[in-house]
This record gives structure tokens, C-alpha cells and sequence, in this order.
């Protein structure tokens, strides 16, 4: 049974996704993935996220750590996280298939606040960023095929995607990882103190706003907070920003819509040479080289 609902999820994927390439849908949040290179490579600044490997296997590198997962796993990212993505042993014969799904924090405060667990001390696993690797129970499972089969029968996507999606948040909060999603979306928590400093940092990354500062805004003492930081996305406050920075410059440049030192400032770098040497460090090459590389692949 759980290889039939493989079968069938790769059937719809292909179906829908005729080509190499990363292609949302009409369904919100949700994107189609089907990788005929090994070599594929996916850098994001990350977002609150679940995916489900339908074909092939995959890396994700997040706070330092390396997350290995398959077919019929489950990546579940209950924070922001900068991360980077690489498929395994994918080819033209024999496709990575994937789907994602973007989840709604809000729905997840909600459905936390039901869910929570009134004696979880609210303790964090050593998987930073609230990110983990699960195996769907059936339940999990048949959502993510039913996703795939609303994309069959586009007339009724507006009336039982939102559903559907609604359903998703909740098992993912009853799921193996529901404990940690619930300590990091539950209003009050240390972890959802993170999470909206997270957001901040995200929305004013262009801000220097120091450690203390953002500590104050959570009301936990520097060290507290710097730890906790840390402990749920994998890096420090200033290493965050950091990315969030670099990330938002080079999407900056892909779109043409600036040269690389405008980038630099506009991101909140007062130094263009600090700015090329962390962005070489991050992404392998200097901007303009990046940049033009990236520029080539899309052309192909």
C-alpha cells in the first residue's frame, strides 16, 4: 500500500511536471519538484515548510548539520532557517520527485495552542531550527497524495485546498515532531520568542539592532537568549542576519534589479569588500560571477 501511494504520487508529479524544473501550483504553497540532475543545488533563505520525497533522495544543510532523507520522508522546517538543498544520484532516467508545501504560521499557533501539551517543558531537540526529518504515518501520508490529486480537478482547488492545507498543519502537530512545532508556535514560549525575533530580523534585516536589543524584546537575559537563538535555528543572532543578508542581495542581483554595491548597502553592508568576501564565503563565488553563472544556467 505505501509503495502504491508512491507510485501514484510520482504519476500525478510527472504528470504536471513534464520537464527538469522547480514549479509551484495552483494550489497555494504548493511546488512540484522533479530534479534529472545530481548536481542540482537549491540555496533558500529559508521559510516555515514540509516536504514529502516521492522518488529519489536528498541533503539539506541547515545550521551546520547535514540531514540525509529519502522516498517516503519527510523534511519539516517549523522555523526560517537559511538552508541549502542538494538531490542524490537524480537523472533523466530515473527523476528526483518531491513536493513542498509552505505552512502558515498562524495555523500553526492555532492549532499549537489546541494540541499543546500543558506538561512539555518546552526543551528543544539538537536538530537546530526546528527542523526535522520524519516518516508520514498513513494519515500524513494520504494528505500529501490528496494535494497531489486536487492539482486533477482545478475547479474544486479554491473550495478543498484550504482544507486540505488546514488538515496538513494539524497532523504535522500530532505528528513524531509535533512537540518541538508545538513549543516553537505556542504563544508564550521561549521557542516562539525566537520565532518572532526570527521574523523580525527577516522583515528589518537591513537593521543593526544588537543582541541586547533583540534580547530585551523576547525578556530573556542576553545569554538565555543568544543560547536559545542558537539552539532552535543554528546559528547566532549576528550570523543570521548575516545570511538573511547575503540571501536577500543575491536575489536582488538574479532579478537585475541592481548592481552589486547598491545590493551591498541596500542590505545593510557599509563595507563592499566585507560584503564580496562574505558573499564568495556563502555562495562559492563573487557576486558578479554568481550571478552570471546562475544567469547561464536559467538560459539552458
Amino acid at each position: 500500500m505505501f509503495d502504491a501511494l508512491l507510485e501514484s504520487a510520482a504519476q500525478i508529479i510527472v504528470r504536471h511536471v513534464p520537464h527538469h524544473g522547480v514549479f509551484p501550483t495552483l494550489v497555494p504553497g504548493l511546488t512540484l519538484y522533479r530534479i534529472e540532475s545530481n548536481a542540482f543545488i537549491e540555496r533558500t533563505a529559508g521559510e516555515i515548510m514540509t516536504t514529502f520525497i516521492v522518488r529519489g533522495r536528498k541533503t539539506t544543510a541547515i545550521g551546520g548539520k547535514m540531514l540525509e532523507y529519502g522516498a517516503g520522508e519527510s523534511l519539516v522546517c517549523g522555523i526560517a532557517s537559511p538552508s541549502e538543498f542538494h538531490t542524490l544520484d537524480a537523472s533523466r532516467d530515473n527523476p528526483f520527485l518531491a513536493l513542498s508545501v509552505s505552512l502558515d504560521a498562524s495555523i500553526l499557533m492555532e492549532y499549537a495552542d489546541a494540541l499543546s501539551d500543558r506538561h512539555h517543558s518546552g526543551e528543544f531537540s539538537e536538530m537546530p531550527g526546528g527542523v526535522f526529518v520524519i516518516r508520514p504515518d498513513e494519515d500524513l501520508r494520504d494528505v500529501f497524495l490528496r494535494l497531489l490529486k486536487i492539482l486533477d480537478r482545478p475547479k474544486l482547488i479554491a473550495v478543498c485546498a484550504p482544507l486540505i492545507l488546514r488538515e496538513l498543519h494539524a497532523l504535522l502537530l500530532d505528528s513524531s515532531c509535533g512537540a518541538e512545532l508545538r513549543a516553537l508556535a505556542s504563544a508564550g514560549s521561549e521557542g516562539h520568542a525566537v520565532l518572532k525575533t526570527v521574523s523580525w530580523i527577516r522583515r528589518n534585516y537591513a537593521t543593526d539592532c544588537s543582541v541586547e536589543e533583540l534580547a530585551r524584546k523576547t525578556n530573556m537575559s542576553n545569554a538565555t537568549f543568544h543560547r536559545k537563538f542558537r539552539q532552535v535555528t543554528g546559528f547566532s543572532p549576528v550570523q543570521f542576519r548575516k545570511r538573511v543578508r547575503l540571501f536577500e542581495a543575491r536575489r536582488l542581483l538574479v532579478a537585475r534589479e541592481t548592481n552589486v554595491t547598491s545590493a551591498a548597502f541596500a542590505v545593510g553592508y557599509e563595507s563592499l569588500a566585507q560584503f564580496v568576501r562574505d558573499y564568495k564565503e556563502l555562495f562559492g563565488l563573487p557576486p558578479l560571477r554568481d550571478i552570471k553563472q546562475l544567469h547561464n544556467a536559467s538560459d539552458d
